[in-house]
């Protein structure tokens, strides 16, 4: 009976499919890793934009009058107006207190690129 295994070695053939098997596989696997940092990356983008957010609300809360420094009022829309430009990297924060009953307050937060919303947070408050 003949063997099967060769003990001189591999053949440039066998090593050359051996090769393209393994192109064929790592492949798509190196696109998948392509796609998960593009997905990581977005993921960590919303959570900034979300930490930012809940911070300047945060902040607001934490008053215990409007402070008219900060914010100016809107007699058009009836509302306490703030608007941060520097908040993130290409991204601004507009805070709106609107009055509301009995010393209640509606906050809004939105943060901006480009002139659109891309992430909008509410809450509210008493004065």
């Amino acid at each position: 009976m003949k063997r099967f295994i060769n003990n001189q070695g591999l053949t440039l053939v066998e090593i050359i499919i051996t090769l393209g098997l393994l192109g064929a596989l790592i492949g798509p696997l190196m696109n998948l890793v392509v796609v998960s940092q593009i997905m990581n990356s977005a993921g960590e983008n919303e959570t900034r934009l979300f930490q930012v957010a809940q911070y300047y609300m945060e902040e607001t809360r934490s008053m215990d009058e409007i402070d008219m420094e900060l914010f100016l009022y809107n007699s058009e829309k009836n509302n306490y107006e703030r608007y941060i430009s520097d908040a993130l990297d290409d991204y601004s924060i507009e805070i709106r207190l609107i009055p509301a009953r009995y010393g209640m307050h509606y906050i809004e937060v939105d943060v901006i690129k480009d002139y659109e919303t891309v992430y909008a947070l509410k809450g509210s408050i008493i004065l």
